[in-house]
This record gives C-alpha cells, sequence and structure tokens, in this order.
C-alpha cells in the first residue's frame, strides 16, 4: 500500500519526540522492537519509487546568500556493475570478488538529472558512487554501525573544479577524502521536519580545507547537508545547505 508522506510539523515532532526517549541506534538491541527491525535499511529507505525533495541555498565567499531553490532525489531503479568496466586495484588481481550480489545498487536521480548509486552493504555501510562503473571505487560511505570518531576508509578523487555562486572558481588537485561519525543520538538539531536523533558525518579530504556535514535521521535518510569551503583570505565559510521538505516512500 502505498503511503505519501508529506506530513505536518506538528503530527512529526510527535512522532519524532515520542521516540526520544528509546534508543534510535537501528543496530542496538533497545530499538530492535519492530519499530526498526528491519534494521539499518530503514535509516536510508532504498527502494524503487522513493523520493526526497530538498530546499538548496547558495552562499557566495563572503557567506551572504545568493541563490534558493529545490530539486527532488528520487530511486528510479536497480542497476548491476558491470565488473569488465571496474578497474582492478591492489591488492585484487582477478574480477572474481566482484561477481557477487553486493554489486546490485539502487539508481538515485538527483539534481540536473545527475545519477548516482547508492547501496547497503551488509546493513552497516551506505556507499554512494557515481553511476558510471569505471569510477566503482569512487565511493562515500557512511558507516552507521561505527563509534563516534571512527573515519572510513580513504578513498581517491581526481582533480576538482569548483564554481561558488558568487563566480569565483577554483581547481583542486588530485586527493583522497574520508567520511567520520561526528554525533549520533542527538536530538538538538532543528529542521523544516522537526527535530530527532540524528547520524551526523563530516566528509573531508587529506589536503583541502573544504568539508561537508552530512545528517541522517532514522527512518528518513539524509535529511541535511551543509558544505563548507576556505576563501582566498583563508576563512571558512558555508556555501551550500541542503534541507530536506518533504518525501515520498512506497
Amino acid at each position: 500500500m502505498k503511503n505519501k508522506v508529506i506530513l505536518s510539523l506538528l503530527f512529526l515532532s510527535a512522532i519524532l519526540f515520542g521516540s526520544c526517549a528509546e534508543n534510535l541506534d537501528p543496530l542496538s538491541p533497545g530499538s530492535m522492537n519492530g519499530e526498526y527491525a528491519v534494521g539499518m535499511k530503514t535509516l536510508v529507505p532504498l527502494a524503487v519509487g522513493n523520493s526526497w525533495t530538498y530546499g538548496v541555498t547558495l552562499y557566495d565567499t563572503t557567506g551572504a546568500e545568493t541563490k534558493r531553490y529545490s530539486f527532488t532525489r528520487s530511486v528510479r531503479d536497480t542497476v548491476t556493475a558491470d565488473t569488465s568496466k571496474i578497474p582492478l586495484r591492489p591488492p585484487s588481481t582477478n574480477r572474481k570478488a566482484l561477481s557477487r550480489g553486493a554489486l546490485v545498487w539502487f539508481l538515485l536521480e538527483g539534481e540536473s538529472g545527475v545519477r548516482t548509486c547508492w547501496q547497503i552493504d551488509t546493513l552497516e555501510i551506505l556507499r554512494i558512487r557515481k553511476s558510471d562503473d569505471a569510477r566503482f571505487y569512487e565511493q562515500t560511505a557512511f558507516d552507521f554501525r561505527s563509534a563516534i570518531g571512527d573515519a572510513s576508509p580513504a578513498r581517491y578523487s581526481g582533480l576538482d573544479t569548483i564554481t561558488w555562486a558568487s563566480g569565483d572558481r577554483f581547481i583542486y588537485p588530485p586527493d583522497s577524502v574520508k567520511s567520520m561519525l561526528v554525533s549520533k543520538g542527538n536530538d538538538s538539531l532543528r529542521t523544516t521536519l522537526g527535530s530527532a536523533p540524528y547520524f551526523q558525518y563530516k566528509e573531508y579530504f587529506s589536503v583541502r580545507s573544504d568539508y561537508t556535514n552530512y545528517y541522517f535521521k532514522p527512518g528518513f535518510g539524509l535529511f541535511l547537508a551543509e558544505t563548507f569551503q576556505r576563501t582566498p583570505g583563508g576563512r571558512m565559510v558555508r556555501v551550500r545547505r541542503d534541507e530536506l521538505m518533504s518525501y515520498y516512500f512506497r
């Protein structure tokens, strides 16, 4: 049965505040009371037909707001990576390990039609990669079972060009990036959909100073992302904010 979910703030807050007394870590014994009985898949509900609509705010190098708009990220299909296109990286010497069921991903389409592939790996780690099979290993990993302060293994990212809303253009050399669990179980962050315990991750580079904070709510998925970059004058400013406005789950 389809369940369209665009809840009023009052109704959602009542549900979420009522859950704050519970342990909402979906992998802890205290949370296996039926509400999150399917484990980590409820933290990021991936199913064909699900969608999330985000309100985006862009800022210039002074931190001043320059633009607002919205976009919808939808789960379009499931795809299987073409192992013949995946480059072998040491210590891998053959493709046998790449032909397992874990190569099935959900194909998501988001802003400006950009497509990415998302996967919950062994109910513990959310992986996000570009839809191009040749860039299979350039993925973002959010390990929900990790302890606070734990970081994911470094992943490689190539030459990157960033153009800010102000028109400033920055070219970054190849680098490696990690994601680190900053906190979970907090309820102090208020959004358009109320407040609830959340998982906060910081994705950061080895050399570059810019970083992004990601926030996940159990049962809703990614509900807030904020990106910060260093200005030519050396000051860190927020350059983008994506906030969940509404969602639809099958």
